[in-house]
This record gives C-alpha cells, sequence and structure tokens, in this order.
C-alpha cells in the first residue's frame, strides 16, 4: 500500500501541474493551428524590442486570458435564475479537478487504484460538462439557450464515444480500476482494441473539447458566444479555466488506458510528455483541417462512425475476455 503521506503530497501537488500542462496544452493548439494558418499566434521567444513590456515568451497566454477575465467586472443578468447561474461555473471546475485525481500521472498513482476509479473519473467528468450546460440555460438569454441545446445534443452523441471506448477497454481488461489497467499488459489483441478504441476515444474527445469540426455550440458568427453569451469577469474565467482542466484529464485519461504503462513510473515521463504532445498535435491538426458541421451533420456523422466503432470495440473486447 502506498504511503499515505505521498498520497497526499500527490494530490497537492498534482492540481498546479495539471493547471500548468493544461495551460501549456492550450498554448500548443493556439499556435500550432497559427502555424498551420501562416499566422504568428502567441510566441514561444518575443521579439527583442517588445521584452521590456511583454516579457519574454507568451507560454502561458491562457493563463494570462484566464487571469485578466477575473480582474473584470462580473455581470449576473437581472432574468437569470442568479444562483445556478452563479454556481455552476464553480462546481463545473471543482468536478473537473476532482477527476484528475483519479487519473495517474508518472510517478504520481493518486486516486487511480480506488475501487471503480474508471468510472468515478468519467462520471465526474461527464458532471463537468453538465454544469457547463446548466448555467448558460440559467442565464435567461436566447443565444445561450442556443448554444446550450447544441451543447446538449452534441454531449449526447460524443459521450456514447466516450463510453463506448472506456468500457471496452474495462471488459478486455476486465478491471475498472484505471492504476490496474495502466499497469497492465499488452498482446496481439489488445493492441488492435488499442487501435479501434483509441480511435474512438479521440474522436469522442473533439466532441467534448469542441474541437473542430464539433465547436457548433460556440458558433461566434451565428449565436454570439454561444453558451457563455452572458457569462463575464470571474464566472466566464472560471469556465475557461475548467476548459483547461478538462483537457489535461482528456489527454491523461487516453494515455493511462491506451498507452499503458506510461503513465505509472516516473522514468516513463519523457515519453508521457510525447505521447501528450503528439496527441494535442493530432486534436490541432483536425481541427485545423475541417470547418464545423451542422448539429444535424454531427449527429450523422456520429451515428455512421462512432456506433460502427463502438459494436467493433465491444466485439475485440469480448473476444479478449474470452480467450482471456
Amino acid at each position: 500500500m502506498l504511503d499515505p503521506v505521498y498520497t497526499v503530497l500527490s494530490l497537492i501537488i498534482i492540481v498546479p501541474l495539471a493547471l500548468f500542462l493544461g495551460v501549456i496544452y492550450s498554448f500548443l493548439i493556439r499556435k500550432l493551428s497559427a502555424r498551420f494558418q501562416w499566422r504568428v499566434g502567441p510566441m514561444f521567444r518575443m521579439y527583442s524590442d517588445l521584452k521590456p513590456l511583454l516579457g519574454t515568451t507568451r507560454l502561458l497566454q491562457p493563463l494570462y486570458d484566464i487571469l485578466k477575465l477575473y480582474g473584470k467586472e462580473t455581470i449576473v443578468p437581472d432574468v437569470s435564475r442568479r444562483r445556478l447561474f452563479v454556481y455552476s461555473p464553480y462546481l463545473s471546475l471543482i468536478f473537473a479537478v476532482t477527476a484528475i485525481l483519479f487519473i495517474p500521472f508518472p510517478g504520481m498513482p493518486l486516486l487511480s487504484g480506488v475501487p471503480y476509479s474508471l468510472i468515478i473519473a468519467s462520471y465526474l467528468l461527464i458532471a463537468s460538462t453538465l454544469f457547463s450546460i446548466l448555467g448558460p440555460v440559467a442565464s435567461g438569454s436566447p443565444w445561450a439557450a442556443i448554444g446550450a441545446r447544441r451543447e446538449v445534443e452534441l454531449f449526447l452523441v460524443s459521450e456514447l464515444g466516450f463510453v463506448l471506448s472506456i468500457f471496452a477497454v474495462a471488459i478486455a481488461r476486465q478491471s475498472l480500476v484505471i492504476w490496474d489497467i495502466a499497469n497492465g499488459g499488452q498482446s496481439i489483441y489488445l493492441a488492435l482494441l488499442t487501435v479501434a478504441a483509441g480511435v474512438l476515444m479521440l474522436v469522442a474527445m473533439l466532441g467534448k473539447l469542441h474541437i473542430k469540426p464539433f465547436d457548433m455550440p460556440e458558433a461566434e458568427a451565428e449565436i454570439v458566444a454561444g453558451p457563455y453569451t452572458e457569462y463575464s469577469g470571474k464566472l466566464l474565467g472560471t469556465y475557461y479555466l475548467t476548459k483547461v482542466f478538462i483537457l489535461y484529464g482528456l489527454v491523461a485519461l487516453f494515455i493511462s488506458l491506451f498507452l499503458p504503462p506510461l503513465a505509472t513510473s516516473v522514468l516513463w515521463l519523457p515519453l508521457y510528455l510525447l505521447a501528450a504532445l503528439v496527441l494535442v498535435f493530432l486534436l490541432t491538426a483536425v481541427q485545423v483541417l475541417n470547418p464545423r458541421y451542422r448539429i444535424k451533420n454531427a449527429i450523422n456523422w456520429y451515428l455512421k462512425v462512432v456506433i460502427p466503432l463502438g459494436i467493433l470495440n465491444l466485439i475485440i473486447a469480448l473476444a479478449i475476455w474470452l480467450v482471456v
């Protein structure tokens, strides 16, 4: 059994570490998107004449944007359901931060070894998304309502792929404990499942992170800022902060489930970070290469791709379970 003191220290350390890595991932998405489109984007190294004013790097630009929002006025609409409108961003953040405590990081198992940690982490991530829907619904804004409706429709189809991918792995590994899955060995069947379920998980991440072509809830040209139209100041900053933690959590969960044992030992840290960068690169490439879907197109695409992939994953998982 792990030292309780070490576990507590790990739980304390992982929150700022997850924030830092989530900010870096967000920076890379913005930087790579800009470079793919022949733009500069936020700069790794600032121009020498601007260093006295802007510093040497803008690597933490996503965090600066969030901190700027915390310094602005927070406006609560008179027509909103005030308590739900105000509390939803914080509850969404709490669930997102709690979820990462159940996902291992190299050298830090955290709470990934507790029974049913896979179910707990996935439910916490889902709960975080639900409160990103309830808050906008409570705002009383028609634009927020349209964005929230799109969010619900996208949520239903993206969560299907998310659940099918992670539980196919759970069936094949015969475990609902993330730490046990991350420490599992490999075989030909498991390698095949890793590819099929990994693709399905990647597709689900596109919807959960609102990456094109699945960014229709926040279509600025159509519905202002979508679900967050009425949010401002620290409440909007809290939602953006939640997105940073969700980005980290999904990347960490993907590596733990589909690239074992990279999340189990500090010796794997370089490969873990490399795998995270490759995953961020793939997400960014998909975003740059695709236009925004209409919600009807998104649902049809998920029905044509997610369900067949999900069925394939379940067949492979059941075959592994029978063989083992």
